[in-house]
């Protein structure tokens, strides 16, 4: 369906609503007034006048049952309910209201209720008819003025959630393209120069007697920094910036983050079946921001491990639960005590990025020893 199909169709159930809104309201006020009016008058004229004793009541609820059907069959015939302005809503009611004055006079007539009305009578039931009419009629034209009001208000804060959202969006996939094309960079060019420049310096070294032993020494030394550079520092900063594996799923990119830990480290990874089901590379429900921001989680609960430990063991928990991705990290370094040890900027950082897409971050003490972070993502296809 079209946008321009869609809004034609909202246009149409609005439309829809405020006629319902409309007659209902007044068919509810009216009928009210006239039961209550019926009962009133034919009690206080048997109490007064000892002559209308036998006064039907009947006869009176039926002409005012009339003035009711005629009030909201009139504000349907001149269809009320498209008025966009309320001084048009009050105009439609206003003739509604002189229709059903009318035509509740008529009735009162047929059916009996004055033998031989004097001409104060009438205008007194005209009056009071087009009254009662009137507000019945205004109140159900207020209550699509405010049905209105509050339509247009939920739906501006729809429409600033939904800009919200596709701008967090937006900066997301921009985040992520930068991410990758820095961390391609760092990789893929910067890496190749630095082996250029690594093969330069041997030849240099091997074809140049006239060094001194010191020159040799100091190229070398040289050469080793850069291999250090290459293999670490280019290498992490790539791998900080686009996790390796990602585009082959989160458990794949958690499992080679995990690798990466010292050898004295004990890891453990539990991804439940759920977790798997979707973790697909090509036809998944989770996205590559939600990976990275998962991955991230996990490189923060890493890090808290290294930082606050000494910790033998980091346990990651990847699950999907009320359609969230769940992201556990437990670690048994020394208990974590939330008064003396605060949060850390990371982790501060972290929760704000989780809470701009609608998650949640947490991190607390383990059972008996270390800290346990977990982060709950909201899944777009969840």
């Amino acid at each position: 369906m079209t946008e321009l199909a869609l809004v034609t169709a909202q246009r149409a159930d609005d439309v829809r609503n405020d006629r319902t809104v409309l007659l209902r309201a007044t068919a509810i006020v009216s009928t009210g007034y006239a039961l209550g009016a019926s009962f009133q008058s034919a009690y206080v004229y048997t109490q007064a006048i000892p002559a209308w004793t036998e006064i039907s009541i009947w006869s009176r609820i039926g002409a005012n049952f009339v003035a009711v059907v005629t009030l909201v069959g009139v504000l349907a015939l001149l269809r009320v309910y498209r008025a966009r302005s309320l001084w048009l809503l009050l105009a439609g009611s206003a003739v509604a209201a002189a229709v059903c004055s009318v035509l509740r006079w008529w009735a009162q007539t047929v059916l009996g209720v004055y033998d031989d009305p004097t001409q104060s009578v009438r205008d007194a039931e005209l009056m009071g008819g087009f009254i009662t009419a009137m507000i019945s009629a205004s109140a159900g034209s207020w209550t699509v003025v405010a049905r209105r009001r509050a339509r247009s208000r939920i739906r501006a804060s729809e429409r600033r959630a939904v800009h919200v959202e596709l701008a967090v969006e937006a900066l997301e996939q921009e985040e992520i393209r930068v991410r990758r094309e820095v961390a391609e960079g760092l990789h893929g060019t910067l890496q190749a120069k630095l082996v250029l420049v690594d093969a330069r310096l041997r030849e240099v070294i091997e074809h140049a007697p006239t060094l001194s032993d010191e020159d040799v020494a100091a190229l070398a030394w040289v050469r080793e920094e850069l291999e250090v550079a290459r293999d670490i520092d280019v290498r992490q900063m790539s791998r900080l910036l686009y996790p390796e594996r990602l585009e082959l799923g989160l458990v794949p990119a958690v499992r080679a983050l995990l690798g990466r830990l010292p050898a004295a480290i004990a890891t453990r990874l539990t991804a439940s079946d759920a977790v798997r089901a979707i973790d697909d590379p090509v036809a998944g429900d989770v996205s590559v921001g939600e990976k990275l921001l998962a991955v991230r989680v996990v490189e923060e609960g890493v890090t808290n491990a290294l930082k606050h430990g000494p910790a033998s063991l980091v346990a990651v928990t990847l699950d999907v639960v009320d359609g969230a991705l769940v992201v556990a990290v437990q670690n048994d370094g020394e208990l974590y005590d939330p008064l003396t040890a605060g949060i850390a900027s990371g982790t501060a950082r972290l929760r704000d990025r989780l809470e701009m897409v609608g998650g949640t971050l947490a991190l607390t003490p383990g059972e008996t020893r270390g800290a346990r972070l977990e982060a709950r993502i909201p899944l777009v296809g969840g």
